[in-house]
């Protein structure tokens, strides 16, 4: 009836399908599959992200200006404690520093943009 061939191909459309138990009845017999429930894939790992939050009221500058750092775009690699920006008021400059290491995820506010104290700066992305 099934050569080894044809039933790793069942086997293999029944675990696509998600199919446990195959019955099939012809003239006088009957064929039952029965596979084992697979173990569920694990989930996939969501990156951990920690946001960088303002500890002042103020207009955001980006940093890279006159601080003589490189400035930061989404993506980049950053170290904990690393100054991100800062939150300014008048010549008073507040550094934002990142939270944990990890890498920039989203582009960093638009200079200027004005910031409460506690409100995120940026999010930090962890592996």
């Amino acid at each position: 009836m099934f050569d080894d061939q044809d039933t790793d191909r069942l086997i293999a459309a029944m675990r696509s399908h998600g199919v446990t138990t195959l019955e099939i009845e012809t003239d006088g017999a009957m064929l039952r599959l029965v596979l084992p429930a697979q173990a569920a894939p694990p989930p996939a790992s969501t990156p951990k992200r920690e946001a960088a939050r303002s500890r002042d009221i103020g207009a955001f500058l980006p940093r890279g200006g006159d601080d003589g750092l490189t400035a930061l775009g989404e993506g980049d690699g950053v170290q904990a404690g690393e100054v991100l920006g800062y939150v300014a008021r008048g010549p008073v400059r507040v550094a934002v520093t990142a939270p944990v290491s990890g890498r920039v995820a989203g582009a960093p506010p638009t200079p200027g943009t004005i910031l409460g104290f506690g409100d995120t700066v940026l999010e930090i992305e962890q592996p």
